[in-house]
């Protein structure tokens, strides 16, 4: 018990602020909450459910479904023999995809019956999708399982804040400005899954990448 209580403190003495600050928003970007809340308003319209119940629901889950990735990362990579230069060059091409998606389509899935919406289609996969997983999994393994865990729940309050406003962002601002920022967003994703990519391809092909 007193190895494990060490082990924490030292972890927590490494704690890199502004890191967990900037993947926070990095992951953020990748979850982007905003192009979820047209859908999470339409399902929640229809079920006629409540709304504080039903933001917290969702956040668990999402909290949930982050930190089994987050833990599971290492354990995945391990058994199926995966490094993770392949896994940087796989990751970048799904939240490529994922970014593409969303610029042309919104990235809605399509209509679910109703009791899904706990877990699908919002929790998984509008904000926790294969982009989320693969990013969790890359930076668990990079960054070690607290750094990445720290940046995840800040993240996680985030897409939780962003629910909880979520009406009143939408009545504000209207559907089209929402979807615009979501699809903004995207860009960013564009931008961080070209850097995995590359960086995956640094590894392989390192006299390529020289200065």
């Amino acid at each position: 018990m007193g190895l494990v209580k060490t082990i924490g403190m030292v972890e927590f003495m490494h704690l890199d602020l502004v890191f967990a600050l900037s993947t926070a928003i990095q992951l953020y970007a990748v979850m982007n909450p905003l192009v979820a809340i047209p859908k999470f308003l339409e399902v929640l319209e229809e079920t006629q459910g409540s709304f504080m119940r039903t933001v917290n629901r969702v956040a668990l889950t999402i909290v949930l479904l982050t930190t089994i990735f987050i833990l599971g990362g290492n354990y995945i990579l391990t058994i199926f023999g995966i490094s993770l230069p392949s896994l940087k060059i796989a990751g970048g091409i799904i939240l490529l995809s994922v970014a593409i998606d969303t610029l042309i389509t919104g990235h809605k899935p399509e209509k679910v019956e109703t009791g899904d919406v706990l877990v699908v289609p919002i929790a998984t996969p509008l904000i926790v999708g294969p982009g989320t997983m693969t990013t969790l999994i890359l930076l668990s393994g990079v960054n070690g399982v607290f750094q990445t865990m720290v940046a995840t729940y800040i993240a996680c309050f985030l897409v939780y804040l962003t629910l909880l406003a979520s009406t009143f962002v939408s009545r504000l601002l209207g559907p089209t400005f929402v979807n615009g920022l979501g699809k903004f967003m995207s860009l960013i994703i564009a931008s961080f899954a070209i850097e995995m990519f590359i960086g995956g391809l640094q590894s392989y092909f390192p006299q390529f990448f020289s200065q």
